[in-house]
């Protein structure tokens, strides 16, 4: 177990990968760190440091841990994963069907489609390495990040922290190299979610 690895700061990510050497190399990296505040955030009332805080966590932040680890040769290869922890969120054809008409929460929305599009430059990148990438969507989760929406989570089914991350675990098991691109997987029902 390390603690206290903040995503936003390589120097931090840096030194989580130095305290894996000497280790075997991992089999799968996780790539879990999220941030959705609870403020205004539209075109009313833009939020833009919260915007900035939100892409620097969700999308710049898996890119810094796994730049960290596979520099120090801490991600199996050939043969390791590289899991990104996304959201439904960030699919634009998705915000346009389930949720037309409605728009905010930007930085949320712009932040997940950023992580969406690194994992699939990582994707191409790490192929060749023989590390396969996945986006997963865990579903809606009952977490102090969804607290806010608490009113719905019966309504629209928001599922125990157990329960998400078990149907995480298997699309991990089920993330294999794929040749073209990279899976966006809704772990909900296992199915993919259009970019």
């Amino acid at each position: 177990v390390i603690e206290g690895v903040e995503v936003t700061d390589i120097d931090s990510c840096t030194a989580m990968a130095q305290a894996l050497s000497g280790q075997e190399p991992i089999d799968v990296l996780v790539n879990n760190a999220g941030y959705f505040p609870d403020c205004a955030d539209d075109l009313t009332t833009p939020n833009w440091e919260e915007n900035l805080k939100q892409y620097d966590i969700c999308a710049v932040g898996p890119l810094r841990v796994t730049h960290a680890l596979l520099k120090a040769g801490a991600i199996k290869a050939p043969g390791g994963k590289v899991i990104m922890i996304t959201s439904q969120g960030g699919s634009v054809t998705w915000r346009q069907v389930q949720n037309g008409n409605t728009g905010g929460d930007y930085g949320h929305h712009m932040g997940k489609a950023a992580a969406n599009m690194c994992g699939a430059l990582m994707a191409e990148e790490l192929r060749p390495k023989g590390i396969a990438v996945a986006n997963l969507h865990p579903g809606f989760n009952r977490t102090a990040m969804t607290k806010k929406y608490e009113a719905i989570w019966d309504i629209e089914g928001a599922v125990e922290q157990e329960v998400g991350a078990k149907r995480v675990w298997h699309e991990v098991g089920r993330v294999e190299l794929v040749e073209q691109g990279c899976p966006f997987v809704n772990c909900e029902d296992g199915l993919e979610i259009p970019y």
